[in-house]
């Protein structure tokens, strides 16, 4: 579909560097690679984001999925799984400028949560990702990781 032109641009191989919040005081610094494909005659994107486990940040994982245009619900629709047992499904409404927005349904060994995952265009090179959930008896959402990729 010609709605699936918009996500053209993560086509690749990227590296990316970013801040990871443990807690409410305490960020660490992140590395991860992510290769994104087109899959399926064109119809979806497959991806595997791989974060790199360090002393400072033992909980790194992999996560791999597919996002595409869905005619039915005139939406983007996601879904991931994680390598610690978690999965992601979610809906865009698609591009606004320069943004793309996630409405995400994240389950994990904290519980189900609510979470958006914003993508910022930066270039045809570099985005920016961050995700905002929002933690199981949390009263609002709270930053989780923001990092630059860059081909």
């Amino acid at each position: 579909p010609a709605e699936n032109d918009g996500l053209k641009m993560f086509s690749g191989s990227w590296t990316c560097t970013g801040t990871a919040m443990l807690g409410p005081e305490k960020t660490v610094k992140i590395k991860a690679t992510a290769k994104v494909k087109n899959d399926l005659g064109g119809f979806w994107q497959s991806f595997v984001y791989t974060e790199q486990k360090s002393k400072a940040y033992p909980m790194a994982v992999t996560a791999m999925g597919t996002w595409g245009w869905e005619a039915l619900s005139n939406k983007f629709v996601r879904a991931e799984f994680q390598s610690d047992g978690g999965y992601v499904t979610g809906t865009s409404a698609g591009w606004s400028g320069d943004s793309l927005t996630w409405d995400l349904e994240l389950s994990n060994f904290m519980g189900k949560m609510a979470a958006k995952h914003t993508f910022i265009k930066k270039s045809d090179r570099e985005f920016v990702h961050k995700l905002e959930a929002k933690m199981p008896g949390s009263p609002r959402p709270a930053p989780v990781f923001e990092v630059t990729c860059r081909k």
